[in-house]
């Protein structure tokens, strides 16, 4: 594989390989027009302009300040609540004599990152309490997580910014009315904890102890948010001393990014390098692969971040369409991944660029293993980049006693063109701030990469569309009234209505 060039950085090294250099000089060229800065993060400026808000998730990590007065409110309040969530998870933790339950309702943004850092902390350190996620509006989850757990020591945490959030607010009704019957209704409302930045609707909805309301900020987006009040499972998952090591890691990172020329930097370059793929190369497809299952649920979460941030068509200012925005993402865990969509990424005329992420030295004791896991990853991008043409594998085969015509048919099915590009992503070990600095790379490699496509990143009005008609869908499969919905739901609800009916 091509020599390459690197950052270390927060426990991290980025290399990006020379195969790249070209995209890399379009991306530094690039970066160095942009008109935003990273330190308009940690300030008043609106950059969510389609809701009028600035983006302050930076401002949550532990040690964050502001550059204006605004900015440095928002960190004391995000702080001081983080302290005060420290300090009644402390004592909920020690309070119980056996692992307590908690049953952890969210959706996107208030689930996926939490999810993702709870998988990979648990091969690290056995979490003090059972985590049950429940996201979907599906029946069987939900039945799943109350059988498995204690009503005498569960703990509910309803998590949603808004406090609106329909899988949240069904799945919490649920719960409510299930530990109502084994607890009776004012001791159920003392098992409630909310995680918002809507604190008043939380408290009238059920009537939850307001000292049970752990605030975030509107300013703060969904995807952005495991560092504020949303992130308590980890809290009482792992313990205090664990968050706080992510939050040092992702402080690192912060400040490597504030203080680093975007040019330069680790998520300038990771931004400026998937805008040239896509923009100027025209690859449309972003490949993520993360060597190790201690990342099993990472991928769902950067899909969630990269796409819903960059998957738009309309500039910031809402005033002109974007011909090209962020490219899709797919993404899995190595090696079973290799199993599934690389064949596509080899073969198919689809042209891709890939992203490795790995961890250097091994969290378990079998070397040989975690070698074996790291050749993989090195060898899939030597392969994707370098390829094999028809022509060495028709030699090879009839070096091996084929004929050359049947070698010929052969080494057309087995060629591989190459020219697919990639970057590593190495984490020195893997730890809490390692983790975290990674989070927090690929945050502010979002941002930048919106920014550099002209778009707003912190919204995501798409995705309320078929919010608002699942409302109404919903209504109509109740009712049999149609009206206002196009022909073919109309015809799926006449099917269903009759499948629910026999």
């Amino acid at each position: 594989m091509p020599a390459s060039s690197s950052i270390d950085t927060s426990g991290l090294r980025l290399e990006f390989t020379r195969h790249g250099a070209q995209a890399l000089a379009t991306a530094r060229t690039t970066l160095a027009t942009l008109p935003q800065q990273p330190a308009d993060l940690i300030s008043s400026s609106v950059l969510n302009g389609s809701e009028g808000r600035p983006a302050w998730h930076m401002l949550s990590r532990l040690g964050a300040q502001g550059r204006d007065a605004p900015a440095t409110a928002a960190a004391e309040f995000l702080q001081a609540e983080h302290a005060r969530m420290v300090e009644w998870t402390e004592q909920l933790i020690a309070s119980s004599e056996q692992p307590l339950d908690i049953i952890h309702l969210g959706a996107g943004g208030s689930e996926t990152p939490m999810l993702a850092l709870h998988t990979a902390l648990s091969v690290l350190q056995a979490p003090r309490c059972r985590v049950h996620w429940v996201a979907n509006l599906d029946g069987a989850t939900l039945d799943a997580a109350l059988g498995a757990s204690d009503p005498a020591r569960t703990w509910v945490l309803i998590n949603s910014k808004s406090f609106r959030t329909q899988e949240v607010m069904r799945n919490a009704e649920s719960v409510v009315q299930w530990l109502q019957g084994h607890l009776g209704a004012p001791e159920a409302r003392k098992r409630l904890v909310a995680l918002t930045a809507n604190a008043e609707a939380a408290h009238q909805r059920f009537g939850m102890p307001m000292a049970q309301v752990f605030r975030s900020l509107p300013e703060i987006g969904g995807r952005f948010s495991l560092w504020s009040a949303h992130g308590m499972a980890l809290l009482l998952a792992f313990g205090s001393d664990a968050v706080a090591e992510l939050h040092a890691g992702a402080l690192d990172m912060d400040r490597h990014f504030l203080d680093t020329p975007l040019g330069a930097s680790a998520p300038g370059l990771l931004a400026g390098l998937s805008h040239a793929y896509r923009v100027r190369f025209g690859l449309p497809l972003l490949s993520i692969g993360l060597y190790g299952d201690a990342f099993a649920h990472m991928p769902l979460y950067l899909q969630q971040l990269l796409m819903e941030s960059l998957g738009k068509s309309t500039s910031a200012d809402g005033l002109q369409p974007v011909a090209v925005s962020g490219p899709a993402v797919i993404s899995g865990v190595g090696t079973p991944v290799q199993h599934t969509y690389f064949q596509l990424l080899h073969q198919a005329a689809v042209p891709v660029f890939h992203e490795i992420v790995a961890v250097a030295r091994p969290w378990h004791a079998r070397h040989a293993e975690h070698l074996a896991l790291l050749s993989n990853a090195l060898g899939q991008a030597d392969a994707l980049w370098n390829g094999k043409d028809a022509s060495s594998w028709q030699r090879e085969l009839m070096q091996q006693g084929m004929p050359a015509a049947e070698a010929l048919r052969a080494a057309h099915h087995r060629a591989c063109p190459g020219g697919r590009p990639s970057t590593f992503i190495w984490l020195r070990e893997l730890g809490p701030r390692q983790l975290g600095a990674l989070l927090a790379l690929y945050e502010h490699r979002t941002v930048v990469e919106g920014w550099l496509y002209g778009i707003n990143p912190f919204d995501q009005w798409g995705v309320e569309l078929g919010k608002t008609l699942a409302t109404r869908i919903e209504q109509a499969l109740l009712t049999r009234d149609t009206q206002g919905l196009s022909d073919e739901t109309a015809a799926s609800i006449d099917y269903l209505r009759q499948q629910l009916a026999s």
